[in-house]
């Protein structure tokens, strides 16, 4: 058994390359749980961080993930259905659903995400 244990001020925020943003989106992470992160096991968690105006672009991807917002407020757009996000709201993405996150108000929104998979890197995006 292994076990994890992250402070999410110890590490860095990542975000696409410069020549993808257009397509992908300003929105920057931080992977807490998965073999990045040298916790081997079948979970990735970590937190999308959108500042005012950004946006993480309209994708899917064959895993399903689940949304929760940590603060901030935004809209989350799933199969063409907005969903306003505020503290406390949690959003199941079922795999393969295209969707989308938007941050027009002032606030940072930072929303924990997760995935039944033991790497972020298998994920694959497609927008």
């Amino acid at each position: 058994m292994q076990i994890a244990s992250k402070h999410l001020d110890e590490l860095e925020w990542t975000g696409w390359p410069s020549d993808q943003i257009a397509t992908r989106g300003t929105a920057q992470w931080k992977e807490l749980l998965g073999s990045a992160t040298g916790c081997h096991n079948d979970m990735t968690m970590g937190v999308v961080r959108l500042r005012t105006g950004d946006s993480l672009e309209p994708h899917r991807h064959s895993q399903p993930e689940t949304y929760f917002t940590l603060s901030g407020r935004g809209t989350v757009t799933i199969e063409g259905v907005v969903h306003a996000v505020e503290p406390g709201r949690m959003l199941f993405i079922p795999g393969n659903a295209c969707h989308q996150i938007n941050n027009p108000h002032e606030e940072d929104l930072m929303i924990l995400y997760t995935f039944a998979i033991s790497d972020f890197s298998k994920v694959q995006y497609h927008f």
